[in-house]
C-alpha cells in the first residue's frame, strides 16, 4: 500500500457484537468506525540478528510455553 494510504473499517452490527481497537497498547471500546494511516513523524531503529531467522522468532514469541 502507499505510505499515504487511509484504511477504515466499518463495524457492523455493534449492538450484537461490540467491537474494540487497540493500537500501541491504548485500547478503544464500542468503536462504530476506525480508521489507519502511517505516521512519518516518529522514527525508530528496528535492530535484528544476521544470524537469526526473524520468521523463527516471532513463531517463538507467540507460542513460548
Amino acid at each position: 500500500m502507499p505510505h499515504e494510504a487511509r484504511v477504515r473499517i466499518d463495524a457492523l452490527d455493534t449492538d450484537k457484537r461490540p467491537v474494540s481497537a487497540v493500537a500501541d497498547y491504548t485500547e478503544v471500546r464500542d468503536v462504530a468506525a476506525v480508521e489507519v494511516n502511517e505516521n512519518r513523524d516518529i522514527a525508530m531503529t528496528l535492530l535484528f540478528d544476521h544470524d537469526s531467522n526473524l520468521e523463527e522468532r516471532v513463531l517463538k514469541e507467540q507460542f513460548a510455553s
